[in-house]
């Protein structure tokens, strides 16, 4: 993302609390219980074929690994840094979707369409205008293996809207120096920056289409969200001592893991 983004997200610490944000939102709607079936019903034989997928490159996706292990509950913790207006925090959101469903269940999943403030304001390049994604605010989980925490440091109009605690900021801290968006920490264990593929594939898809296309291992949407959902899955395996096995020895898990995470 541009450098003016990432200089704008250093002030985070000066954004509106969690507590004093819970009357607010971030611009998103419930999503409909066709598209969230559609999302965590991805058929495992897709999951496999699609593999490692094809993903952004270092260069403009980044992977740290980390030594200070992020746990909440006795459980590791998947935690992210999102802006609701950001065009590459709604492409990924899709794969961080699957990959959470796929170690619990994730229920409050909520659309959100990034609107034009990343390239009318922030000029963006290309803007990627209305992204359709999905936002993790006030969502909730449950799994066994593993927590989740999203912090949403701004809403659509560019206001603030949640700041980290200080844990969250330190882990955050501790892999992206410069602010950058999105940013996830996984179980301290991965520091994911920047967009695993580029919100252009998602161009002009509504929520549906997307969330259809997830299916099939041939489409270009799928192979990259798939893709990506299969190296978060990978990434927090190593974190829950590969389990559940069902996940963590599949093929298309082990496949990502290969490629990125060795």
């Amino acid at each position: 993302m541009p450098r003016l983004v990432l200089l704008l997200l250093a002030a985070f610490a000066l954004s509106v609390g969690v507590a004093e944000a819970a009357d607010r939102s971030d611009g998103s709607t419930a999503a409909p219980s066709r598209i969230t079936h559609l999302l965590t019903h991805v058929p495992l034989s897709t999951l496999n074929k699609v593999g490692a997928g094809k993903l952004s490159g270092p260069s403009s996706f980044t992977l740290t690994k980390l030594r200070a292990p992020l746990r909440r509950g006795g459980k590791p913790e998947l935690l992210t840094f999102e802006l609701a207006w950001c065009p590459h925090c709604a492409a990924d959101s899709w794969a961080l979707a699957m990959a959470l469903s796929r170690f619990g269940k994730l229920s409050g999943l909520r659309l959100i369409d990034s609107g034009t403030l990343y390239g009318t304001k922030f000029h963006g390049n290309p803007p990627f205008p209305h992204t359709q994604g999905l936002s993790f605010f006030d969502a909730r989980y449950h799994s066994v293996y593993l927590d989740f925490a999203s912090v949403v440091l701004q809403d659509l109009a560019g206001h603030q809207l949640q700041t980290p605690t200080r844990t969250e900021g330190n882990a955050i801290n501790a892999f992206d120096h410069t602010g950058e968006i999105p940013a996830v920490d996984v179980g301290g264990a991965y520091g994911f920056l920047g967009s695993g593929f580029s919100p252009g594939v998602l161009a002009h898809k509504t929520w549906a289409q997307i969330a259809k296309s997830l299916a099939d291992p041939k489409n270009p949407a799928a192979q990259r969200i798939d893709g990506l959902a299969n190296l978060f899955a990978a990434a927090i395996c190593k974190t829950t001592n590969g389990k559940p096995t069902g996940v963590c020895n599949s093929s298309g898990v082990i496949a990502a893991s290969v490629a990125r995470l060795q």
